[in-house]
């Protein structure tokens, strides 16, 4: 059961029971119990009152969960927690902005099909009964128009959704253009999700971040054993808690339809080399996209800038600012201290811009700010 899951993590010390995910967790062992068909409720986490709420869900099979609530309280680790113990093949966790990513792509490949949406629903039926978004948002007009007609094929299409996000359904997008017309999928989550308000006033992200070093330098053997420490001390993810170690090395990611190497890599945390991040190849247009997804960024093997640099330190410049922008939280080992970082006299003047936000970014201040989409 995902109780004895979750409390078996009671004796460890980086890790705190929390009144209101014990909550949560009810309700996800009752979504895993009826998409397992388990029908012995007595067994259920609240006894008797887990049975009623069973059975008066019974005719709403495909009914999933909408998770949310405030920064950092946990709502991404009950998710993972429930997607990695629940026994079935046909499921699939993605962060929203990436999915939404591979919708606009499928919506241009099919462009001239009749009804695309539907038809992209479908598909992704057809391998999927269990679909988790993690960070669910809507900000972009692109997304709001078309995700109720998408919502609506997945519904029809019998598929469980499963979102964790930072607003309330009814306030979601509240302030875009034609915010009318995305009511019906705000209708259509509520309809088909039980609502739980994960209301947490701990910020565990916070927690785990503690006294950690966000600048390391120089570049050696004890400063990368650190830096793999500290990856797996912030990294949230459900898998990673018995093994302490990140879900993948040495993989890939796929920024703009391109794979980028990455050194480790968990859900809302990755690591990249710098000569990969800011080498030949890299747009401002990545530094977008990967601030869209991850809250945090590794960036290992900095080199004292030089006149040999300037391309790469031109980016450097541009993906500072972009996480800046965004307020991801970024660690970095380099060859030397943020001060004597760039030494190329012609772009002196925006790299001190780019000192300076390395330095107010391991700020407590600034560690504080929500992570923007």
């Amino acid at each position: 059961m995902l109780i004895d899951e979750y409390k078996a993590l009671s004796s460890r010390k980086d890790f705190f029971i929390d009144p209101e995910q014990l909550k949560a967790i009810n309700s996800f062992q009752e979504l895993y119990n009826r998409i397992l068909g388990i029908k012995n409720v007595g067994e259920s986490i609240l006894g008797n009152i887990g049975a009623s709420l069973f059975n008066n869900r019974g005719n709403q099979r495909n009914k999933g969960i909408y998770l949310y609530g405030g920064v950092g309280i946990g709502k991404t680790f009950l998710m993972d927690m429930f997607f990695k113990e629940l026994p079935i093949k046909k499921k699939k966790r993605i962060h929203f902005h990436r999915f939404m990513n591979n919708i606009h792509s499928k919506l241009n490949d099919k462009k001239d099909t009749v009804n695309p949406i539907d038809e992209i629903a479908k598909e992704i039926s057809l391998d999927t009964d269990v679909l988790c978004f993690d960070e669910f948002i809507v900000n972009d007009i692109a997304d709001a128009m078309i995700l109720g007609e998408l919502l609506k094929g997945l519904f029809l299409n019998k598929v469980i959704v499963v979102f964790t996000s930072n607003t309330e359904p009814k306030n979601l997008y509240s302030k875009g253009l034609q915010r009318e017309k995305f009511a019906y999928a705000i209708k259509l989550i509520e309809e088909n999700s039980e609502i739980i308000h994960l209301d947490s006033t701990k910020d565990y992200r916070l927690l785990k971040f503690g006294n950690l070093s966000m600048y390391h330098s120089p570049n050696n053997e004890e400063t990368d054993l650190k830096m793999q420490q500290y990856f797996s001390t912030i990294s949230p993810d459900w898998f990673n808690w018995f093994t302490r170690k990140p879900i993948f090395e040495g993989t890939t990611i796929p920024v703009q339809n391109r794979d980028i190497d990455v050194r480790f890599l968990s859900s809302n945390t990755v690591w990249f080399k710098f000569k990969v991040i800011c080498g030949d190849g890299r747009s401002q247009n990545d530094y977008i996209e990967i601030s869209k997804i991850y809250q945090n960024v590794f960036i290992s093997d900095v080199p004292k800038m030089n006149n040999n640099h300037i391309d790469e330190a031109r980016r450097f410049i541009n993906m500072i600012d972009e996480f800046y922008d965004r307020n991801v939280k970024v660690i970095i080992s380099a060859d030397s201290s943020i001060d004597s970082i760039c030494e190329i006299e012609r772009i002196n003047t925006d790299f001190e811009r780019t000192k300076s936000r390395l330095n107010e970014m391991q700020s407590d201040e600034y560690m504080k700010k929500e992570h923007k989409q």
